[in-house]
């Protein structure tokens, strides 16, 4: 089996909407330059060996996927980068609660790539996974690291692995998670049939699912005549002055000069017009109402309506039914809907096969019971993502 291309891995969302092919939770990536050497240790040359730096940071077991583990370490580099990049909009009394949100919605994804890396695993013949281990080593060591030295601002894979612990992360535990993203990525694509072929069945089937895509709800345009009731001493003054307005049109004053002279309402001084509106659009259920009553023909003035606020008189311009497009008509847009209708078929596909793998593989994370990470971040749209 030749390795995925780069990138093209399906993350998993546990509890979230339909699964999404997305690029993989990427290694590492690093905010810009380099980090300045310490004082003792310039990273020219005199860099400390590997097996001198803290090698016991981030091996805290956040998950048992079967017979699997997924440390601390695994998400860790992205995390960290996440946090370095949004340092100036984080309180420092924030910064390991957002720390473990973050380590939780990364794990979610692990979690679902872990099991689809042991299916693979444990049906891909003895002699083939030795093969196809080999092949997703190679396209690490022969572009991957690459990249992610480009990204981490370093010229030696030394420098890089350096860098790594520092953050947490190694190269080694790089590359194995780039192997399992890979092959994950690959497999589920195996195991699931996708066709963006849409049958007549199937249009059929999303033209009676979606009817809200294929329908134009009733609407009219109008004109409006209002008084305030704040703005008399009673309702008598206020429903007078309206009549009084009413009276003008229905003697020849155009609607547009009597609205500007005495309307309060918000079109007033564009002259009391009103453009297309649908049905059920506004607040007042009253002015809805006579706006698609059959019974005030198109140019007509319409009785007074009262309403909390004030009085009001209406006359409708123009007006159209709803509309419902025909099947026929249809079947262009929903064509043109065909790579979302694969889609939706190949998610559901996703998520019954995950569901499987979920069935019969014990999962267990530290964070069992504690509440969504997700929605610790969702109030804080400002940060910048991933």
């Amino acid at each position: 089996m030749p390795p995925a291309a780069p990138g093209n891995v399906y993350q998993p969302s546990v509890g979230g909407p339909p699964l999404q092919p997305a690029v993989s939770p990427r290694p590492a990536t690093f905010p810009g330059a380099a980090p300045p050497a310490a004082p003792s240790q310039p990273l020219g040359g005199d860099l400390p060996p590997a097996n001198q730096l803290n090698t016991c940071e981030g091996t805290r077991i956040l998950a048992h996927v079967g017979s699997e583990v997924i440390l601390e370490g695994d998400v860790s580099g992205p995390v960290n980068d996440f946090l370095e990049a949004n340092k100036d909009r984080i309180l420092a009394d924030q910064i390991e609660m957002m720390r473990e949100a973050l380590i939780k919605k990364n794990l979610k994804n692990l979690i679902q790539n872990k099991l689809i890396y042991l299916d693979a695993k444990e049906k891909i013949p003895s002699e083939g996974w030795s093969q196809v281990e080999k092949q997703l080593e190679k396209l690490f060591d022969d572009e991957e690291i690459d990249k992610m030295m480009k990204r981490a601002g370093v010229t030696s894979r030394r420098e890089l692995e350096y860098k790594l612990q520092k953050m947490g992360s190694s190269v080694e535990r790089e590359r194995r998670s780039f192997c399992e993203r890979q092959l994950a990525g690959e497999w589920i694509h195996m195991q699931l049939k996708r066709d963006n072929e849409v049958t007549p069945d199937q249009m059929i089937a999303y033209y009676r699912q979606h009817p809200e895509e294929f329908t134009t709800p009733a609407r009219a345009k109008w004109e409006e005549l209002m008084v305030r009731l704040d703005k008399y001493p009673n309702s008598d003054a206020a429903y007078a002055a309206l009549a009084r307005m009413g009276n003008q049109v229905l003697a020849g004053a155009t609607f547009a000069d009597v609205a500007r002279a005495g309307s309060d309402g918000a079109t007033a001084p564009n002259g009391g017009v009103w453009g297309w509106t649908a049905k059920s659009a506004l607040v007042s259920q009253e002015i809805d109402a006579a706006l698609f009553d059959p019974r005030l023909p198109v140019g007509q003035l319409s009785p007074i309506i009262k309403e909390p606020n004030g009085y009001h008189i209406i006359r409708v311009t123009s007006r159209e039914a709803r509309k419902v497009m025909p099947f026929l008509e249809a079947q262009g847009q929903i064509r043109e809907k065909r790579d979302k209708i694969a889609k939706q078929r190949f998610e559901k596909q996703v998520q019954e096969y995950l569901a499987k793998l979920e069935a019969r593989t014990p999962v267990s994370t530290i964070f069992d019971g504690q509440k969504d990470a997700e929605q610790q971040l969702s109030s804080r749209p400002e940060l910048r993502r991933y």
